[in-house]
């Protein structure tokens, strides 16, 4: 595919990255020389120094004749005026990263009017990923597949879980809901596991379920803690704005605590009914004065990372049931996943990248037997992949046992119709399922997980 990027932030040089190592043609654009010689030199892509929204930039870097246009500058403005004038141009699809709470109550219209395809605000997309972990307190991370009928949960295995000491093969016959444990992470090992695998307390493991088994299998594994009732959340940023309306609609109670005196007072204005206290939250008498302790989550979402961090471990050591962390860096996410094993760690930029990512796969691989959705997992150790069979898969029409998949490959659930199937070895794969694939290295067909 043809694909121009507008803006080499951290979003649009992940994005850059990702899709040039799916061989796709990429021009990145950007008003920073330096940034933009950075990724010419990184990836191999074509670069341009330019304002993304002027029509000689469009016309010299060849939009009209892109298959995706994807305006990820910081300014929203400019993203919706850029994707807004290469629609006209005659860019296939576009989309545009919108921030502002304005602009996120006019999604519809712009999708509808103003020809952008896909209008995604970061923000928003974090604190609904955050309110998902909330409902499910015991697991650090819940992805979802086949338009949300599957679920891909995150947990830890404690000492007393009734997974520990477990061989997988008697996972069936212990538990009385349908899952399947998929990947495991042990010490600085990703194991992608077979039957004779035996699980050990302090594993991080990933196991698929059906959305409407999800709660069931949480009260087997004895992780269904009571319900998050209260929570505390530090920072007044766009995603705590968001997070505190969805809460509060979910029948939560919540307290935000905001340094900024501006802030504070925007944010008590905009949100009825939350309380809102003007503080420094990492003042630890401000917290116990507040009641910390009380609380059943904690969510960290200063613009500091290391702020965010210490927070959560407060959090957790003042007796905090739940604690969530925003994280902007990667690799410092991949450090701290071991120091905050019960914490779930959010990225925004990471999920934003992933978002925008699975929209250009479902546009280039629409109708065939290619990756449809990617999630990296366990630190990205491990892929959780998506596709679609297709009517000429080798994958199809056939028992699984009979099939030779490469190691490091399992088939972790299927989706035929409004059915979910946690597969067995009897388990026939048809035209059209969606299949999830969890491996350790990276495929773009369905096809490419068997042996040749």
């Amino acid at each position: 595919m043809n694909i121009v990027i507008i803006g080499a932030g951290k979003i649009g040089a992940n994005l850059t990255k990702f899709l040039a190592l799916e061989n796709h043609n990429i021009t990145v654009v950007d008003l920073s020389r330096k940034v933009i010689e950075n990724l010419v030199n990184d990836c191999d892509v074509i670069g341009y120094v330019g304002n993304g929204a002027a029509f000689k930039t469009q016309e010299e870097t060849g939009v009209a004749k892109c298959d995706c246009f994807i305006a990820v500058t910081g300014n929203d403005e400019l993203n919706i005026m850029s994707c807004m004038l290469a629609a006209k141009t005659g860019a296939k699809k576009t989309i545009a990263r919108v921030r502002s709470a304005e602009y996120s109550d006019q999604l519809l219209f712009m999708q509808n009017k103003l020809g952008v395809d896909l209008l995604i605000n970061p923000e928003f997309e974090t604190a609904l990923e955050i309110a998902r972990i909330i409902d499910f307190p015991s697991a650090t991370k819940i992805e979802t597949f086949a338009k949300g009928r599957i679920d891909l949960a995150e947990i830890v295995v404690t000492e007393d879980s009734p997974l520990a000491n477990l061989p997988l093969k008697e996972l069936r016959a212990t538990l009385k809901v349908s899952i399947l444990i998929c990947a495991v992470k042990r010490g600085d090992q990703v194991i992608i596991p077979s039957g004779n695998f035996v699980i050990k307390a302090g594993d991080r493991l990933h196991f698929t379920a059906s959305r409407n088994t999800l709660p069931g299998a949480f009260k087997e594994l004895g992780l269904q803690k009571k319900k998050i009732k209260s929570v505390l959340i530090v920072g007044g940023s766009r995603t705590s704005f968001y997070l505190a309306k969805v809460l509060q609609r979910a029948g939560k109670f919540v307290k935000l605590i905001e340094l900024n005196e501006e802030t504070a007072a925007s944010l008590e204005s905009a949100l009825d009914g939350v309380s809102i206290i003007c503080g420094d939250g990492t003042d630890t008498t401000l917290l116990t004065e507040e009641g910390i302790q009380d609380y059943d989550a904690v969510v960290a979402l200063t613009n500091i990372d290391e702020e965010n961090i210490i927070l959560s471990l407060y959090a957790a050591k003042q007796g905090v049931r739940k604690t969530v962390c925003k994280i902007n860096r990667d690799p410092l996410a991949r450090m701290t996943s071991d120091i905050l094993a019960d914490c779930s760690v959010v990225c925004p930029k990471t999920n934003t990248a992933s978002i925008i990512l699975r929209y250009v796969r479902a546009v280039e691989n629409a109708g065939s037997d290619s990756i449809k959705t990617l999630y990296q997992i366990l630190d990205g150790g491990a892929e959780a992949a998506e596709f679609i069979a297709g009517e000429d898969s080798k994958i199809v029409g056939t028992p699984l046992r009979n099939l030779k998949l490469k190691e490091g490959n399992i088939i972790a659930c299927v989706s035929s119709g409004k059915t979910v199937i946690i597969p067995d070895g009897n388990t026939i794969i048809n035209p059209g399922d969606s299949v999830i694939v969890i491996a350790n290295s990276a495929h773009s067909s369905l096809s490419e997980i068997l042996k040749d």
